[in-house]
């Protein structure tokens, strides 16, 4: 009975060690059958991630893209950490970290047992211009961006509660570039609606407005003020006018309804 009892408590330990040490190499095929039993959305972006490091638990990947609608989006190194502990409640912990040239992404990802997903504590930064794939872009400048959470599930979006900076935004409409200022954006969900309340900081190019995005369909509004002010080069000042009619004031009023 003795020597039954040491065998059970080295398998165990054998166990333990082995699952300790898991390499990286199996997250990619945790998603590959994630994917397979369907435990992720229809239209999740496809995760690549190549030349990994270290273990399921701590380890990383030294090239990461993630593909959305088609467009490939290089995210760099990625590093991550789960904490074993989670896994006794079946909410598994997730500290992610993105690492490019150009920008940079943090967050704790939360899987519930009920199939949402909650995300902590994202930071991150990037260019403007890595949106051009999906959005055309006439401006250049910096976004960093602040949210308290997202709380998703394989079907819709359920919580968002963010900030979004843009930063020293300039206008390429023209054969120089032209500065219009910073900008803010508070983000939230609204009635099934994304809502995005834009504020300048005394930009140079006035807009205040609010834009609202049905994350399911992509039908988005989009109405605002937009203000030339002092220092906004007249090149700008003259191409706003087509975006809007002029009020008494000599503000451009939007109104734009479209499809993403």
């Amino acid at each position: 009975m003795k020597a039954i009892l040491v065998a059970i408590v080295l398998l165990v330990l054998v166990g333990v060690v082995a699952i300790a040490n898991a390499p990286a190499s199996l997250v990619p095929m945790a998603l590959a059958e994630a994917e397979k039993r369907q435990l992720l959305a229809p239209n999740a972006p496809a995760i690549s991630l190549v030349n990994l490091e270290g273990t399921v638990w701590d380890g990383q990947a030294n090239e990461t893209v993630i593909t959305v609608a088609g467009e490939p989006l290089h995210l760099g190194v990625l590093r991550w950490q789960l904490d074993p502990l989670s896994l006794l409640d079946s909410s598994p912990v997730i500290h992610v970290q993105t690492q490019a040239s150009e920008h940079a992404v943090q967050a704790t990802v939360i899987a519930k047992a009920n199939g949402d997903i909650r995300i902590n504590d994202i930071e991150g930064r990037m260019p403007i211009s890595l949106l051009e794939p999906w959005l055309p872009m006439l401006v250049k400048g910096d976004i960093s961006f602040v949210f308290d959470h997202i709380t998703v599930n394989p079907k819709q979006l359920l919580a968002i509660d963010g900030v979004v900076n843009v930063e020293y935004v300039d206008w390429l409409g023209g054969d120089y570039a032209m500065p219009l200022g910073s900008y803010m954006a508070q983000i939230s969900l609204q009635d099934n609606n994304i809502h995005m309340d834009i504020n300048d900081f005394s930009a140079s190019l006035g807009m205040n407005g609010l834009l609202t995005v049905n994350p399911l369909s992509g039908a988005y509004q989009f109405d605002a003020t937009l203000q030339a002010r002092p220092g906004l080069a007249p090149e700008v000042a003259e191409s706003i006018a087509w975006f809007g009619k002029r009020n008494n004031q000599g503000d451009i009023i939007l109104k734009q309804r479209g499809r993403f």
